[in-house]
């Protein structure tokens, strides 16, 4: 006889390939109501499972907006296709070095053990991440916990500015041409010294993995750090 556990399970399971097939497309899933009705699920169950998946970092939800399989847009998104527009990527990664580091930082000072394992398994997708498009799917999603884990809203906030830039300013269009399977491979090593330090708690170690890191982004895509 199956337990709540089991079934809990067999619904996530039911959940992969929508998953994956938002990745593939804008990262939004379909409405709850929807989901119930494709995998013949109450409300509750289906909550259960996204609840879970939300702890593990791998759907965000944002109240008006839905259940996504990345950290959602901004709801101002035409104001930062504006700005994107008056932004060169040499300014866009010189804003990164000043704020990433240090995000790392708070985040190596703030993490609690639960917290950090939640970071491991996303760390892990990246180092596992087997093309360009399950990398950046995997770096985006790593990135923003790490934002999240730095504990200030005000951070979080121009994090979040600097996620949509990246998205409007030709930033994955370069990462699409330059991402090739050994710097891919480079960038999962590097996010595991990132979190090799967070998780040891050592702040110094953590920001200057995230520069390094940020340096080595900047070279890969022939960016002048």
């Amino acid at each position: 006889m199956a337990t709540p556990a089991d079934e809990l399970d067999a619904v996530i399971q039911a959940l992969a390939p929508i998953l994956a097939d938002a990745a593939r497309r804008d990262g939004r899933l379909p409405p709850e109501r929807a989901l119930t009705d494709m995998l013949g699920v109450s409300r509750r169950r289906l909550r259960l499972a996204l609840d879970r998946l939300q702890r593990d970092g791998a759907v965000f939800r944002r109240h008006g907006q839905g259940t996504f399989v990345t950290p959602p847009p901004r709801p101002d998104s035409g104001r930062s296709r504006l700005l994107a527009g008056q932004l060169t990527l040499e300014q866009l990664m010189d804003v990164r070095r000043q704020i990433e580091p240090r995000l790392a930082q708070l985040a190596a000072a703030r993490a609690l053990p639960d917290e950090i394992a939640n970071l491991q398994v996303l760390m892990q997708r990246s180092r596992d991440a087997g093309n360009a498009h399950d990398y950046d799917l995997a770096d985006e999603v790593f990135h923003y916990r790490i934002a999240e884990l730095a504990g200030n809203p005000l951070f979080l906030e121009i994090f979040d500015l600097i996620r949509n830039m990246r998205q409007e300013a030709g930033w994955r269009e370069r990462r699409a041409e330059t991402n090739v399977p050994q710097v891919v491979a480079a960038l999962g090593q590097q996010h595991q010294r990132i979190f090799d330090a967070i998780a040891a708690g050592d702040v110094a170690g953590a920001g200057q993995a995230q520069l390094l890191h940020m340096d080595y982004v900047a070279s890969a895509i022939h960016v002048k750090p």
